[in-house]
Order: structure tokens, then sequence, then C-alpha cells
């Protein structure tokens, strides 16, 4: 072979490798296999999950799912976000927890039953400065952080998501996503927005988790999810000890569990409480993958203290 032969030889291998490399590496993102999903799954760190939005941080509103909370949380690196997603009458997807606006803001009647410019002029009765944020404008600021951070989006059904996808809220943000539902099975409104998915385990299991058959069945019904919400009760002792926990963890899913509020068939009634003496219980022996608080600063200094 000549020396022009043997340069344009190795110009044609070195173009060919580097297309290969970049064909990959869009596959793997179409995939939602790559980025800030692996990152955050692969932390052997209990991460952090903000309830509405609360963060105990100087400057936070007290008003629920409100754009100036976010800001703090993303500033303050909380691992995930929770935010309840409805979406009024002309489509337009906020964020707002309750059934109704009564009593929580100035206004009265369902998010569904009102337009934007109706929803936009309200204002919440716990911080007047407040109003009602729109989904978009929560995922633009997450953007703009650049950091490997997830929003839970609660409170949106199959259709809601399909809508969300529609309006291309999810372009580019799509392994920060992490949506939520009462069955393993993925809607396919997740599949096509390639966004993750959290089961929650179904009240027919509560009292049951007692047996390996039974935890081996939840983890197999788990293929595929990101995360799974725990429900369980104090019987549910191979929930409790870590065993379905360490199953979830080598299908590359977490173990969230839920440290505000909680019921019989939600806590264990001896883990129930959004404090550090839960949360140690819910760490070790439990191996909760995630915590929801109300306290997501505080639980975080208690998380790296503890590591």
């Amino acid at each position: 072979m000549t020396r022009k032969g043997k340069i344009i030889f190795g110009v044609a291998v070195g173009f060919a490798v580097i297309s290969t490399i970049v064909l990959l590496l869009v596959a793997k993102r179409r995939k939602g296999g790559g980025g800030v999903k692996s990152l955050l799954l692969k932390s052997d760190k209990t991460l952090a999950c903000s309830h509405i939005c609360n963060i105990d941080a100087q400057g936070s509103s007290k008003a629920q799912n409100n754009l100036k909370n976010i800001v703090i949380c993303l500033n303050n690196d909380i691992d995930i976000i929770e935010m309840d997603v409805q979406i009024t009458r002309d489509n337009v997807p906020v964020l707002f927890h309750d059934s109704t606006l009564n009593g929580v803001t100035n206004g009265s009647g369902k998010i569904q039953d009102k337009t934007w410019s109706e929803v936009s002029q309200l204002r919440y009765n716990k911080d007047t400065n407040e109003g009602i944020a729109l989904l978009s404008d929560a995922i633009q600021e997450l953007k703009k952080s650049g950091k490997p951070i997830i929003y839970q989006l609660d409170k949106c059904d199959a259709g809601e998501i399909q809508k969300i996808n529609s309006l291309g809220l999810f372009k580019g943000v799509e392994s920060q996503m992490l949506c939520k539902g009462q069955s393993f099975i993925k809607p396919a409104s997740v599949v096509q927005s390639n966004v993750m998915w959290m089961p929650i385990i179904p009240s027919s299991y509560v009292g049951k988790m007692n047996t390996e058959s039974v935890i081996d069945e939840i983890v197999s019904k788990s293929q595929g999810s990101q995360f799974v919400e725990a429900q369980f009760s104090d019987a549910d002792t191979l929930l409790i000890d870590g065993t379905l926990s360490d199953k979830l963890n080598k299908i590359g899913c977490k173990l969230l569990v839920v440290a505000v509020g909680g019921s019989s068939d939600t806590n264990g009634k001896s883990f129930r409480g959004d404090s550090s003496t839960q949360w140690a219980k819910m760490i070790n022996p439990m191996k909760a993958g995630a915590i929801m608080t109300n306290h997501p600063l505080k639980l975080k200094n208690y998380i790296n203290q503890a590591v």
C-alpha cells in the first residue's frame, strides 16, 4: 500500500470508529440508560427526597409546590424533588397538591375547571407572595441547574403524562423525570415518554412480605422500574430487614420510603415519623434507597454524617 493509501485508510478507520462511538452513545441515551439515571441509581447512599417541594432552609416558603422552594432545593442538591402535577382546563400542567383550591389559596374550585389565566392570578394563603407554578418553569430551572436531580411527578395519571409529553416538556430531561402509579406495569405513555417509573407496592402485599417467595414476586414485577414506593406494616419483616431492598438493588431499582405521615397500610407503626430516629431505622436495617421528607436538608446532612 502506498503512503497516500495508508493515510486514506487511516482516516477512514478513524472516521468509522468515531461514528460507531457516536451511534452507541445516541442509542444509550434513547434507551435512557446513561447520564443522570444510572448515576443516581448506582449511588450507594440513601437519596433525600423533598415532599411537595418542602425545604428546611432559610428563606424558603411555607406554601406547597412553589417555584421558590424548587430553586432552593436545586441549589442545595436535594436528590429528588416531589411535586404534584395537575392540568388546567386549557391543558397547562401546573404544580398543585390538593383536590380543590379551597382553603389553600385565595380561590375556590378545581384546577381542572379553570384556565391558566385564572389560575395564574391565585396566591397561597400561607405565602401570598407565591402563586401556583407552571411545570414548564420548574423543568426550565432544572435544565438551568445542570444538576443530576430527579423530579418525582405525583398526582398525574397515564393520560396526563401523555399530555405533558405531547407538549415536549420532557425533552432533554427524560432520565430525570420519575412518574409513579398503582401498577407494576408501566403505562404506554410512560414507555413512550421514556421517563422513569415507580410502582407503589399494592396494599394486597402489606402484612405478607415475610416470605422469600412474596419478596421474589415483588422484585420480579419491579423489573424495568427505577424505584418502588414502600407500603408495609410491622409484620413485613423481609422488607424491614433490608431483604427487599437488597434484591431490588440487584435489578437496578431503589426502595423509596415515605417518612411523612403514615397509616397502617403505608408505614409500619414502628416506622412512622419524619425524624432522625425514624430515618435511622429506614437506612438500617431497611436499607431505603430514598426517603421522602419535609426536612430534606436535615436528612441529607444526617445521611452524609452516617456514611
